[in-house]
């Protein structure tokens, strides 16, 4: 007898596991940030009390990501992420370090840099100097990785500081539906709070659309507050659609 199709129970919709990214940077056109393939996101922010602060942040994300592409080929590395994220610090750093042999770049020159790796189900995230990571999820938000700052806010470690292997700080953790996780310039987090914070990525939404109007108001909130200069946010978030 044929089966009433009424009673038939209809198939499930599939359903699409998404990483979803949206970044700005100002001013307009400055290089303070880059991602790959929505695996790997890297925001970097060069020292300004040293000369030649854009160089070094264009060269810290410039040689980050050249550093990952090459790097995660490896299959050791490939399995061990941690040790994939101190690699990506070490070149940065000793590539910073190596600039100023260059002409006009004796005096130095150094960026802070915080690296994002997002798989499927967890991510791996990497910091030095004062750039931000946090994690939003159900509502609360995480500290992921402390800033290298002293009791009067002073810089004491980024990348082209010193040439001995930089190690980052370090975070691992599963990666749940719904998480979004932030790297921000000290520009952004000095001028935006907890609680505005939360309240922008509670609205970031499940579409990339939605998440870079998040990160066009973290912006806007932060220059409102007095943010001047330079500023720039990556905002990373999982999300299953039907």
């Amino acid at each position: 007898m044929k089966r009433d199709e009424l009673f038939i129970k209809p198939p499930p919709k599939n359903q699409e596991d998404r990483i979803l990214f949206a970044g700005v940077g100002l001013p307009a056109g400055r290089q303070g940030y880059t991602y790959f393939n929505d695996e790997c996101f890297i925001i970097a922010d060069g020292v300004r009390s040293l000369p030649h602060a854009d160089v070094a942040e264009r060269l810290a994300v410039e040689t980050a990501l050249w550093a990952y592409k090459v790097v995660r080929l490896r299959p050791f590395y490939w399995k061990e992420k941690p040790e994939l994220v101190k690699r990506i610090f070490r070149t940065t750093n000793l590539t910073l370090w190596q600039k100023r042999r260059d002409p006009g770049y004796a005096n130095g020159l150094a960026s802070s840099l915080s690296v994002l790796l997002a798989g499927p189900n967890h991510f791996w995230v990497g910091t030095a100097g004062n750039t931000n990571a946090f994690l939003f999820r159900e509502s609360l938000i995480e500290v992921l990785t402390p800033r290298d700052v002293d009791e009067d806010g002073m810089l004491t470690r980024a990348t082209g500081f010193a040439r001995p292997q930089l190690i980052p700080h370090m975070r691992f953790e599963g990666l749940l539906q719904d998480d979004v996780l932030v790297l921000a310039s000290d520009g952004i987090m000095d001028n935006v709070s907890e609680d505005e914070l939360r309240s922008i990525l509670e609205k970031s939404g499940n579409t990339t659309e939605m998440l870079e109007a998040a990160a066009e108001m973290l912006v806007d909130t932060a220059k409102s507050k007095g943010g001047t200069g330079h500023m720039a946010v990556c905002l990373v978030k999982r999300v299953v659609v039907s």
